[in-house]
């Protein structure tokens, strides 16, 4: 079996790593932001709610909080919230396996280094 260590991670190169690799998902990044955008905008048409509170009932249901305190009303608004839930679970797995990878990343930097 396998021992696992404690690692003293470089936070400098953690975050250089971090960098390049949102760097290279920004567009999937700004892509899934839109959509929630466009879903809340959607919302807001549809319920006849004022925009910005449509746009906290996206990103709320996006990041899977969903407080109760606002919901849509009409069915396709809710099923846009659904779509909208949807691609908040997609971004959040985005945002952990970019994360996963450049601390991989750093991992191997700092064993290539010692070595």
């Amino acid at each position: 079996m396998k021992r696992i260590t404690y690692l003293n991670i470089s936070t400098r190169l953690l975050l250089k790593n971090l960098g390049f690799v949102y760097w290279h998902i920004i567009g999937v990044v700004l892509w899934l932001q839109g959509g929630i955008f466009a879903g809340g905008l959607a919302v807001a048409y549809l319920d006849d709610k004022p925009i910005l509170d449509s746009l906290y009932l996206a990103f709320i249901t996006a990041l899977t909080v969903g407080y109760g305190d606002m919901v849509p009303k009409s069915g396709l608004s809710k099923l846009i919230a659904i779509g909208i839930g949807f691609i908040g679970i997609v971004f959040t797995g985005v945002v952990v396996a970019a994360s996963l990878k450049a601390l991989e990343m750093t991992i191997k930097d700092q064993t290539n280094s010692k070595l």
